[in-house]
């Protein structure tokens, strides 16, 4: 009688435990973990309307992420996604149908036909985010236009919404470094709390930075963030020192000075792979 009792109790859980593994092997995949199989079996005419020629299958696949999950859950965040892959999409497109040696005909037709198709899926995009707060995709229209009222629209967008990507904090932030510094360094601050990582810090913010402390004087600061520049980007940190001319108007004591500052944080050879926590405070 035990052994019957104790197969009647083990059976059970037996079951619900294999009901409970199917059930998870039925959840559907995030698109941002699926791979451009999958999406294209679900997605099919997301897949047709890009050209799947050997060339440019790196934008091709990002745009068709981009577009999926867009498709899934629309928003100006998703949506500013799918409008940039599809301008890098488009770019690659153009650059590979002039230089391309080989001149299949129906290769280049379908080429030619993603190009002209682009512009329109964009149009589609913005449409579909017509009635929401949407700073994301007026920074990509004014980007396209420099109309003026798709930057108050960005602006006032900013204060509407829980998430805002980067590059509109740092558009901002450039938009107003010349006439309203402070207001920049608003801007810079909410782009820097967006990085998760030190490497994730726009170049432009380092140069905002060692532009705004210039101005103030503080050539210390300036010299400090010139150096952590350079050990993100040092072709790019180069052209930024001789713009702004900055060690020709400091002296050796104080470029000394900012150096050792720099080293002491460069010491870490994982610096930029360390969370933002560990980015000197008084610099921001």
């Amino acid at each position: 009688m035990d052994l019957i009792k104790q197969k009647s109790v083990v059976n059970p859980l037996l079951i619900l435990i294999s009901l409970l593994v199917l059930l998870q092997g039925c959840e559907k995949q995030p698109v941002s973990e699926s791979s451009i199989w999958t999406i294209c079996d679900e997605y099919g005419d997301i897949c047709d309307s890009t050209h799947s020629g050997a060339l440019c299958t790196i934008p091709r696949s990002d745009t068709i992420k981009a577009l999926a999950i867009h498709r899934e859950k629309q928003s100006s965040l998703s949506a500013y996604e799918a409008l940039s892959t599809l301008d890098k999409y488009k770019v690659c497109l153009e650059d590979a149908y002039i230089s391309e040696n080989i001149r299949r005909k129906k290769d280049k037709q379908s080429q030619m036909q993603t190009i002209v198709n682009i512009p329109e899926m964009q149009k589609q995009i913005i449409k579909e985010t017509n009635g929401i707060v949407r700073p994301e995709v007026n920074l990509w229209l004014w980007k396209k236009t420099q109309k003026r009222d798709y930057l108050e629209s960005m602006m006032n967008g900013v204060d509407m919404v829980k998430q805002v990507h980067t590059d509109v904090f740092v558009a901002l932030m450039m938009e107003f470094a010349a006439e309203s510094p402070e207001r920049a360094r608003t801007y810079a601050k909410k782009a820097l709390k967006r990085a998760d990582v030190i490497s994730d810090i726009q170049p432009r913010v380092y140069e905002f930075y060692v532009g705004y402390y210039l101005n103030k004087g503080d050539k210390l600061k300036a010299a400090i963030w010139q150096g952590l520049y350079s050990a993100r980007d040092e072709q790019q940190a180069k052209i930024n020192a001789d713009y702004f001319k900055l060690y020709q108007n400091m002296s050796d004591r104080e470029i000394n000075k900012a150096q050792k500052e720099v080293d002491s944080l460069l010491f870490d050879a994982k610096w930029l792979s360390r969370d933002m926590s560990a980015f000197p405070k008084k610099l921001i």
